[in-house]
């Protein structure tokens, strides 16, 4: 049985890997995608940009992307990229131009009207509308509605699969597209499409008589405009010193004009040979451009800006001086790393579901195999062994929890979780953790010591397993940055609206740079054994609570998280639940699941009880049986093909109002959370689910 767990796990584990490579390129555009953001493009470039991307990072052998034009009231052709065009210098693609759609005409047209993506895999078998004067004649096609702005259409000479995640992410980044698009098309609206881009005008040039040094400097630019220049300013002289700043500059830098004045601006840079290689190259170019670069204040703090350098002329061609332009992005780049991390996050909800549903069924025919054979072991040895199987089928079931996760932010009928006692589920965690910091540590000489200050009256409106998750995540990441021992502090404190929860450790602390990235899917700095999801689902589930996490830590002098969480008065303990009932002689019960495995393993658990049992792995079959047959209770699976589980409870109401329906479903526990009482439900059960939790919940319900 072990060797059949081994390989349930490891085809499992496969499964797995193959849908997170099919989700790095999303990744990867979304990524591309937001850098364009601190570059200020007009529509024209960023559309030529857009395509350039999908065409790099995909499979696909052509892009266009469409903008709506209200006066003419179409969709007209703003850029074209194609994989031959890439290849060949951009000679090779060939596309019509003066191509436009209706509202409504061809898919293009409906995706925009419809806000709806429109895919065909293959032409052959659903055929694309005609549209006169196209000269691309694909296989396979995708259109993707831009919100209100335009559509982005993706083609491929081949027939193509288009899985149900890679559908979401491709609707993922419609949106994306769509926002950047937005506020461009926004800023050009109101006329603040933002200065031009450095090479689309010549170099400044000096006026005639314009003299060296300051002066001749400051002629170019009048008082105000130099002032008040939202960007920061430095003119330099011939040999790259520092003869006027603005007031931007000394805002950035944190420090007087004279500090600046005569010296080289290389002292504002982190790494100063950035700035002397970018004057030895402005020296034969006359302009550069260089993005992100880190610069220093007078503080020592760093922050980024992009900075374009120019040669300043007089009237004789000749250099007289130079202008370099500081745009601080800091604020833009923090926006553009928020909105990346939630999209990352957004597209793992795909691959988190799909990957539950499967890997818990899984995990239900092994549960379920182990507990109707441990009743008959008797030998210590085979019982011992038999035992752990079950608890690390548990401890899986809690791994895909976390991913599941993911998927319940787009639930809108969740219902509100019950007050939780921050200080009693800290103690909970303690406890839990004991056998990793204190029985594993001293085995090896080393020695953790807990201290807890906790705050009397610490209460929160959180689910109480989502924050004991978190915080065991938090531990085992303390314990494993004191790998000689140290000391773990957990302080509670009440503020004014939240309850912040303090978490220190002794440890080897982390970076700036590694601090910044601990909450990114799939960051880690513990090699190819993590999957880099921990601390990125604790992320979520904090601020799917209307709290956050925040850290900071330097190398050799520890880590410290911070949990701010809205607080909440006490409420009074739910009472506990009876006992399951004895199952009545004779009860005939009903069981659907087109997993067999999963469907003969609940018919033995439910026979073993006393009950009878009519078990079916076809939906269809079901329907035609509740129509004819009277049964007692109705267990059926939630995610069947053709047929779903609210579709035989539905039927099963329909015959009987009275009749209780119990829904199954790997999807994770979110519905267990839902009033789905008016989709004919009585009780949810999440898979994998015990022998003794699903007598239980039939028990009570008969």
């Amino acid at each position: 049985m072990v060797q059949l767990a081994n390989r349930i796990v490891a085809a499992t584990l496969m499964e797995t890997q193959a849908q997170h490579e099919e989700a790095v390129p999303f990744l990867v555009i979304i990524g591309r995608v937001a850098n364009l953001l601190p570059r200020q493009l007009g529509i024209p470039d960023i559309c030529r940009e857009l395509t350039r991307i999908i065409i790099e990072e995909t499979t696909f052998d052509n892009c266009s992307l469409l903008l709506w034009d209200a006066q003419s009231g179409s969709l007209d052709l703003a850029a074209a990229e194609g994989l031959e065009g890439l290849l060949e210098g951009g000679t090779a693609a060939c596309y019509n131009r003066n191509l436009r759609f209706g509202a409504h005409e061809g898919l293009a047209g409906q995706a925009f009207a419809s806000k709806q993506p429109v895919f065909i895999e293959d032409a052959s078998q659903r055929p694309l509308p005609p549209k006169e004067g196209a000269l691309i004649r694909p296989a396979s096609l995708a259109c993707l509605p831009l919100l209100d702005e335009g559509v982005l259409n993706l083609s491929s000479y081949r027939p193509q699969c288009f899985t149900s995640q890679a559908r979401r992410s491709w609707e993922i980044i419609g949106r994306i597209i769509g926002h950047l698009l937005h506020g461009v098309c926004l800023e050009t609206r109101n006329g603040k499409a933002g200065p031009p881009r450095l090479g689309t005008s010549p170099p400044p040039v000096l006026p005639a008589g314009a003299g060296n040094g300051e002066a001749g400097s400051v002629s170019l630019l009048t008082e105000d405009a130099l002032e008040y220049m939202p960007q920061g300013i430095c003119l330099l002289d011939i040999e790259g010193k520092v003869t006027r700043v603005n007031h931007s500059i000394e805002r950035s830098y944190g420090g007087n004009a004279s500090e600046l004045t005569g010296r080289s601006p290389a002292v504002m840079f982190h790494d100063p040979g950035t700035f002397q290689g970018l004057f030895e190259r402005v020296a034969v170019s006359q302009m550069e451009e260089l993005p992100d670069v880190p610069l220093v204040n007078a503080e020592g703090e760093v922050y980024t800006a992009d900075l374009s350098l120019v040669t300043m002329k007089d009237h004789h061609g000749e250099a007289k001086g130079f202008l370099l332009v500081i745009n601080d992005i800091s604020k833009k780049k923090a926006f553009a790393d928020k909105m990346l991390q939630a999209e990352k996050l957004a597209a793992l909800d795909t691959m988190a579901g799909g990957v539950a549903h499967d890997f818990n069924n899984l995990l239900m025919a092994i549960l379920g195999n182990l507990q109707l054979l441990l009743p008959d072991v008797q030998e210590e040895e085979t019982l011992r062994r038999l035992k752990n199987i079950e608890k690390a089928v548990h401890d899986g079931a809690n791994t895909v929890r976390r991913l599941q996760k993911f998927t319940e932010r787009d639930l809108q009928h969740q219902l509100a979780p019950a007050t939780a006692d921050i200080n009693d589920a800290i103690r909970d965690v303690v406890e839990m953790t004991r056998p990793r910091w204190k029985n594993a540590m001293e085995k090896h000489g080393h020695i953790i010591q807990f201290e807890l200050d906790l705050a009397p009256q610490c209460f929160s409106r959180i689910h109480v397993s989502d924050f004991r998750e978190v915080l065991t995540n938090l531990v085992f990441n303390a314990l494993e940055a004191m790998p000689q021992g140290g000391t773990i502090t957990i302080r509670t404190r009440l503020s004014k609206e939240s309850v912040v929860i303090d978490l220190t450790d002794t440890g080897i602390g982390m970076s700036k740079e590694v601090a910044s990235k601990i909450f990114d899917p799939f960051y880690t700095t513990k090699g190819i054994a993590n999957s880099g999801l921990g601390l990125s689902v604790s992320w979520s589930l904090i601020a799917r609570s209307g709290g956050e996490i925040q850290v900071k830590s330097k190398p050799g002098k520890g880590t410290s998280f911070t949990i701010r969480l809205p607080k909440a008065t006490p409420s009074p303990r739910l009472a506990s639940k009876g006992g399951s009932a004895k199952p009545p002689a004779n009860h005939r019960l009903l069981v659907v699941d087109d997993d067999e495995d999963v469907l003969w393993i609940i018919q033995d658990m439910l026979r073993f009880k006393g009950y009878r049992v009519v078990a079916l792995a076809d939906a269809e079959k079901a329907l035609a049986i509740l129509e004819s047959e009277t049964f007692d209770l109705v267990l059926t699976d939630l995610g069947m093909p053709h047929i779903s589980g609210w579709d035989i409870a539905r039927k099963a109401k329909d015959k009987n109002p009275k009749l209780p329906v119990v829904l199954l479903t790997g999807w994770g526990t979110q519905y267990e959370e839902e009033d789905v009482a008016t989709e004919g439900v009585d009780a949810v059960l999440s898979k994998p689910l015990s022998w003794e939790k699903l007598t239980d919940s039939i028990g009570r319900l008969l």
